[in-house]
């Protein structure tokens, strides 16, 4: 009988493992999305984006079942991380996407004033720096050319 219930409480440690694994996968879906709503890209680069996403998971998925489960396959395992992945969407992605966008924006908005005010000398020194370079580079023309 004791030999059961060590199985028994195996799996069921394995499948809160997987309920964690998921959440964890979709964890880093929403870092994704995050920078999906920062920095605005097409389908094409989403696509590519999502293909390496679930390459990653699935690479995940298998070193998991690899260490805590000796590589054999248990369906519930993945029904544990599709669930674990099923409830971080619905509980927390939200308020995780909604509040990291609203940080984000909040510390670019500085960045982007500190910028501007920053700026305006580096552009002035650089504009004299480039009108510099063209009257030398002129210089050096004209004295090639009358040889």
């Amino acid at each position: 009988m004791r030999a059961v219930s060590e199985t028994i409480a195996m799996e069921g440690n394995l499948l809160i493992i997987s309920l964690l694994f998921g959440m964890l996968l979709m964890l880093g879906y929403d870092v994704l999305r995050i920078f999906r709503r920062m920095v605005k890209h097409g389908a094409f680069l989403m696509a590519v984006e999502d293909g390496i996403y679930w390459l990653a998971c699935a690479i995940g998925i298998f070193a998991m079942l690899y260490q805590e489960n000796d590589g054999l396959l248990r369906w519930f395992v993945l029904a544990g991380v599709a669930l674990g992945m099923l409830m971080e969407n619905s509980w927390f992605s939200p308020w995780i996407i909604k509040i990291s966008v609203k940080i984000l924006s909040a510390i670019l908005g500085v960045w982007n004033r500190i910028w501007n005010i920053l700026g305006k000398p580096v552009k002035k020194v650089s504009s004299f720096f480039q009108k510099q370079l063209k009257k030398i580079k002129k210089a050096i023309n004209i004295g090639i050319s009358k040889m």
